[in-house]
């Protein structure tokens, strides 16, 4: 039977992913809140707040992308 050796190296590889997963939808869910409040208060500006909301979701979806990219690269090599 062949044992596995490796548990702290596959818990912090482990937990690296779980944070580059974690945090955006941590910030997505603020975000949201946000928005949903502002629409509330301001329903009129409806279409300037969801502007807003999506230029920071898709630097969120950059950012995250690109460590992703970033974590497997590293690990590749």
């Amino acid at each position: 039977m062949i044992s596995f050796d490796l548990w702290s190296e596959s818990l912090i590889f482990s937990s690296i992913y779980a944070v580059i997963i974690i945090v955006p939808c941590i910030l997505v869910a603020i975000i949201g809140r946000r928005m949903i409040q502002q629409l509330g208060q301001y329903p009129s500006r409806t279409p300037m707040i969801q502007m807003s909301v999506f230029w920071q979701l898709v630097t969120i979806e950059i950012i995250t992308f690109i460590s992703l990219i970033g974590f497997y690269r590293f690990f590749t090599h």
